[in-house]
């Protein structure tokens, strides 16, 4: 039985894609959790993915003996330049955040292939994920004109594969629904800056969640606030 290396957060995408993995294809799955220090939302992070856990013992115990214990990433690193300069260059395109090189030096120092990054489907055009499937994930090498790109991309994205990329976050909770998995996945976290253990409604992950029309998830008066920035920002 094959075991899945998977990034959790927490987050709706990558638990969906945790449940994918131990309750439709019944396999194993390591999740990884990488430690920010810096991130306000670490310990409400840290205490869903026990929540999360949980429920899914109480609901689905067989399965749940397919989680592996989660491994909490935290330590220093020994940078490989070539991915330190790939980052540079591809931040000149587009909006790449900070973790995909830390990701990419993470698997580097481990020898790690094949890790499983949950993004969503994302039609915008401005999005990095956007950017990443039209000139990486899609694309066929043979064919690119601009093969420069794509090898540069690789550096950093040679490390991962992204099974639930062909999915919105409305198409994975219509699967959520089907498989009764609500009670699971209502429980996941994503917001960076939380108050009073809300959700703030203004922080990028909860616009991005109300921009995806999955706003009910955040409390009706910080969701008004992330109307209200994301009216003002444009």
């Amino acid at each position: 039985m094959p075991t899945h290396n998977l990034l959790w957060t927490s987050g709706w995408d990558s638990t969906f894609r945790l449940l994918q993995i131990i309750l439709i294809e019944k396999e194993t799955v390591q999740p990884i959790y990488v430690i920010d220090k810096n991130r306000k939302s670490l310990n409400k992070e840290l205490e869903t993915i026990e929540i999360i856990k949980e429920k899914i013992k109480e609901l689905h115990f067989e399965a749940y003996k397919r989680i592996l214990p989660v491994w909490y990433v935290g330590e220093e690193l020994t940078i490989n330049k070539e991915i330190q300069e790939s980052s540079q260059y591809i931040k000149t395109l587009a909006k790449m955040g900070s973790q995909h090189e830390w990701l990419a030096q993470f698997c580097f120092n481990h020898n790690l292939e094949n890790i499983e990054m949950s993004l969503d489907k994302n039609p915008c055009v401005n999005s990095f994920t956007h950017f990443l499937v039209t000139n990486y994930i899609v694309t066929d090498y043979s064919k690119t004109d601009n093969k420069k790109l794509y090898n540069i991309i690789d550096v950093i994205f040679k490390y991962f594969s992204f099974p639930v990329i062909n999915l919105s976050k409305q198409e994975m909770n219509i699967i959520a629904k089907s498989n009764n998995w609500e009670n699971i996945m209502v429980l996941t976290w994503f917001c960076h800056k939380p108050k009073r253990n809300k959700p703030c409604g203004k922080c990028v992950p909860c616009t991005t969640v109300i921009k995806k029309k999955m706003g009910f998830r955040i409390p009706l008066i910080n969701r008004t606030k992330g109307y209200l920035k994301i009216y003002f920002s444009k």
